[in-house]
């Protein structure tokens, strides 16, 4: 059995303590994500954690990454997530928004197994600059490690994913 299970944090530090405290207790750093819309955030959750470098999706490097940040400051092209871990596959580049033609967050989500309505909401909490920290446990451990997990997380200052 698979069991995805997601913190939201509202500050760096929350995010950091919980992925430390996760690794302390064995839960394997390639079991580990991290979503978030503040690249320096995750710049430095990975570096004290030891999570893998957070990318950013196609075109974010180089001359051409800099005119797209440029731009996304500029609010000439929509803001889009930067992930670490094995969501970063699916969710780094992801665009925020309610554009139906893109391939947003909300999308990435779901292929993640997330039912749409709570992605919609992951979607807000990140876009809020919040931070999400996913835990993928499988086998026999996910029955066994999911009550420790959401400890760890809320212990962390978890923020419930309604409260948006």
């Amino acid at each position: 059995m698979t069991k995805l299970i997601i913190g939201i944090f509202g500050h760096r530090s929350d995010a950091s303590l919980a992925i430390e405290e996760l690794g302390e207790q064995g839960v394997k750093s390639a079991r580990i994500s991290m979503i978030a819309r503040e690249k320096q955030e995750a710049d430095i959750i990975s570096q004290d954690t030891g999570l893998r470098k957070p990318q950013e999706g196609p075109g974010s490097e180089g001359l051409f990454g800099t005119a797209r940040n440029l731009a996304i400051g500029l609010d000439l092209l929509p803001d889009t997530a930067v992930a670490s871990g094995a969501a970063a596959a699916k969710a780094a580049g992801a665009e925020f928004g309610d554009d139906p033609g893109e391939d947003g967050l909300v999308v990435s989500l779901m292929s993640m197994g997330i039912p749409a309505e709570d992605a919609e909401l992951y979607e807000r909490h990140v876009d809020l600059k919040r931070i999400l920290v996913l835990v993928l446990l499988q086998g026999e451990e996910a029955e066994s490690d999911e009550k420790g997990v959401r400890e760890i997380l809320d212990r962390h200052e978890a923020i419930p994913l309604h409260a948006v």
